[in-house]
């Protein structure tokens, strides 16, 4: 009845003379007084339920790998969730669900041993994570309107602000506290700083003005939803910076990635940005390509992940991504894939050397709250942002840009498009004579060595890139037979194609 329990410490079912045998007498001996316990006695177990008392009965040697995984659950208050795409564990501190990585749990676990003083091996440790793993709830995904802030959440729905709970599944909040505005608070007058430089950044536009703020929105809900990206672009000392900065105190230095472009396109640097809200790719070297990268992240596509020593698996990215850059991007997707996503701000106003502020980051960022209400207030519907995001999408400005970068788009700007295939034949570049004022290729060709740019492209790829370098101004490219060949809807504007016609061309050919 009152007898004495020794059981040796292995992971398998085991006597002592298999231990013995494994070991050594003189390690059998000391094991065996260490493991020595004497059992409670019967009545006691009697008026005890069963499953109250059986797990403190055993020490974690003896437990099977699900119920350690109970036991390393409990160190965590039960607030843990599984992410299905990542296979990641995830942990509820109060605010939000942040990732816990197998080898912080294998820590935890091989913690709980060591505050026993008991014994553990690699392959126990990694069983445990493993049946932990099987009990989790699976993760849902966060409320779009729900802003996290470090006390709480704003509801966009309703407007209102209230306590975090843990079923609003946030894996992002804000650093700021929320609080409410003061009487009659303005942006003048109570983030003057923030004010100044949005004005002067602007160049005193007001409606890009209201365009930036919606940008800052846009990052602030993190509306990746939206499926658009932001480049701002500019001379150096126009205030590129500052707006990153803003934008990443708006999202949360936690929740802001640096990249590149080659990132977002190389599944092994993938890996290096998820889990966050905003992705900035600062001070990028001027870049040409497709932007496949960046159209699958700003797509809402699964795109492929391929982390060191772990499994590749594909997940959607749930970030804003923002280019900042002295040279606008140059993208050769004419599909409008990229160009349907792409939010251009040409930040145009240098400021002087002798009127910069080397502080002015760190005032803004102490105007940061009456910041945050303000674009709350003003994008209660969300939609409004929306809406001027598309504005400054088919803005002069960014239409500028486009051209500037673009030889196909640029020359489009010469054109003069109609309602029907009775404009310039199409040609090819074997026809002779040359004649710029006939033919739509020739035209091309004249303006690209007008210019003094190389590589034109060919007359099968003008044509099927036309459609989309054309749609930049809102036009459609038309084509039709003919008995002199393929007729297009487009005539050049000859007042503004002087600039690079052929002088010979300008004066002396026909027009057929």
């Amino acid at each position: 009845m009152n007898g004495w329990i020794s059981l040796p410490p292995t992971e398998h079912k085991a006597d002592w003379d298999d231990y013995r045998q494994q070991h050594d007498v003189e390690r059998a001996k000391l094991a065996f007084f260490q493991r020595l316990y004497r059992p409670t006695s019967t009545e006691k177990k009697a008026a005890a339920q069963p499953n109250d008392t059986e797990p403190s009965k055993l020490t974690l040697c003896q437990m099977g790998a699900s119920q350690r995984g109970e036991v390393l659950l409990a160190r965590y208050d039960g607030d843990l969730a599984l992410d299905s795409a990542s296979e990641t564990v995830h942990h509820y501190d109060g605010t939000v669900w942040c990732p816990v990585s197998d080898r912080d749990l294998k820590r935890e676990m091989v913690a709980a041993f060591m505050e026993e003083k008991l014994p553990y091996s690699p392959h126990g440790i990694s069983s445990a994570v493993d049946a932990l793993k099987l009990q989790l709830p699976m993760m849902q995904p966060p409320e779009r309107h729900l802003i996290g802030f470090s006390n709480g959440v704003f509801d966009l729905r309703t407007c209102q602000f209230r306590p975090h709970h843990k079923h609003d599944w946030l894996l992002l909040a804000n650093d700021v506290e929320f609080n409410s505005p003061i009487s009659e608070e303005t942006l003048q007058d109570h983030a003057p700083q923030f004010w100044r430089w949005l004005n002067r950044a602007t160049a005193n536009c007001e409606n890009k003005f209201d365009r930036v703020l919606a940008a800052l929105f846009m990052v602030l809900a993190n509306r990746y939803d939206w499926q658009l990206f932001l480049e701002v672009t500019g001379a150096g000392g126009s205030g590129k910076s500052i707006f990153a900065e803003i934008c990443a105190m708006l999202a949360g230095k936690g929740n802001t990635v640096s990249a590149s472009m080659a990132a977002l396109e190389n599944p092994r640097e993938r890996a290096l940005i998820v889990g966050y809200s905003l992705i900035i790719l600062p001070d990028q070297t001027r870049y040409v390509g497709d932007g496949s990268g960046i159209k699958a992240i700003t797509g809402d596509d699964e795109v492929a992940i391929d982390p060191k020593h772990k499994q590749p698996y594909s997940t959607h990215i749930p970030a804003v991504v923002l280019a900042v850059n002295n040279n606008a991007m140059s993208f050769s997707d004419r599909s409008g894939g990229v160009s349907r996503r792409r939010v251009i701000f040409n930040f145009s106003e240098v400021v002087p050397e002798n009127e910069r502020d080397p502080l002015l980051r760190d005032k803004i960022a102490a105007e940061l709250p009456v910041i945050i209400r303000h674009l709350l207030h003003w994008f209660a519907e969300p939609q409004a942002a929306r809406h001027l995001l598309a504005e400054q999408q088919k803005s002069a400005e960014a239409l500028d840009i486009k051209r500037s970068t673009d030889p196909l788009v640029d020359f489009c700007g010469y054109l003069l498009a109609t309602d029907e295939a009775d404009g310039l034949l199409i040609g090819n570049a074997e026809i002779m004579p040359f004649n710029p004022r006939k033919y739509l290729y020739h035209a091309y060709l004249a303006y690209m060595k007008g210019n003094n740019l190389n590589k034109p492209v060919s007359v099968t790829r003008f044509g099927m890139d036309m459609s989309g370098a054309l749609a930049e101004y809102g036009q459609h490219y038309l084509r039709k037979k003919s008995k002199h060949g393929i007729r297009s809807n487009l005539n050049l504007d000859l007042d503004t194609a002087i600039e690079w016609m052929p002088k010979l061309t300008r004066d002396n050919l026909p027009e057929e």
